[in-house]
């Protein structure tokens, strides 16, 4: 168990801190972030500034419920209380985050304890990493089977079809997708229907019914509950959300 003991030196300048920090200020394509063990963070790298669109000195001393919408939030501080009590990391965590701009991005989010040789975890460890990056620049069947679905994600898409556009064969699309995502090919499908969905919400007035058909969904009620899963918010409410955050 992890829990937090009498310490003397800030969590910022202990060893682990130090060598986390030392391997992320200088690479924004990534995404780290440093936290007390009361959610207040100590460090953000540049790539974590930018996703917010706020200088450091603007992250440093808040936590995700000053940062981020509360649905976030929760989730995030959930995340960092379960590494905290139980001592143990959380490693390839697939989010869909908006962008500083707007603008939508699938990355894979890892956290773990960071302690100092005493009785007890200190802070929390965050990195994050943009899966389109990954993507492009070493995998370019699967950035071309990934380019075919976003260009129609209602098509009822077969493991062979997707192979055949990656130049592979489905036992490996297969091996790559979870490799690189942790996915499998059919739940990459219905990740990129819901990223074409949150683009309809917020741009378009388009029913959810309406949406839910366009993006490939069953009906609006497997829409709705996928579109919560991720989002932590109904379609609807999500649309909202943003309506009032661009006005």
């Amino acid at each position: 168990m992890c829990h937090s003991g009498t310490v003397t030196v800030p969590l910022i300048q202990t060893p682990a801190a130090r060598a986390f920090i030392d391997l992320t200020d200088a690479v924004p394509q990534v995404m780290a972030a440093i936290k007390e063990i009361d959610g207040r963070y100590v460090y953000a790298n540049a790539g974590f500034c930018h996703r917010l669109g706020l200088p450091a000195g603007d992250v440093v001393g808040r936590t995700v419920a000053d940062l981020f919408a509360p649905e976030l939030a929760a989730s995030y501080a959930g995340q960092d209380r379960l590494v905290a009590d139980t001592g143990t990391a959380i490693k390839g965590v697939l989010e869909l985050i908006v962008r500083a701009d707007r603008s939508l991005g699938w990355y894979v989010t890892s956290k773990a304890p960071l302690t100092d040789g005493t009785d007890g975890c200190r802070g929390i460890a965050v990195l994050s990493i943009d899966l389109e990056s990954q993507l492009t620049s070493g995998h370019a069947g699967l950035a071309r089977a990934l380019a075919a679905l976003r260009a129609d994600v209602a098509h009822p898409w077969r493991l062979d079809e997707l192979a055949e556009i990656a130049g592979l064969s489905p036992k490996q699309l297969q091996r790559l997708c979870r490799k690189t995502l942790g996915l499998s090919p059919q739940q990459l499908v219905q990740r990129l229907r819901l990223e074409q969905a949150v683009r309809l919400a917020t741009t378009t007035s388009s029913s959810m019914g309406d949406i839910a058909a366009e993006c490939g969904f069953y009906d609006q009620a497997s829409f709705t509950k996928q579109f919560r899963k991720v989002l932590g918010l109904t379609p609807s409410a999500y649309r909202s959300r943003e309506h009032k955050t661009a006005s």
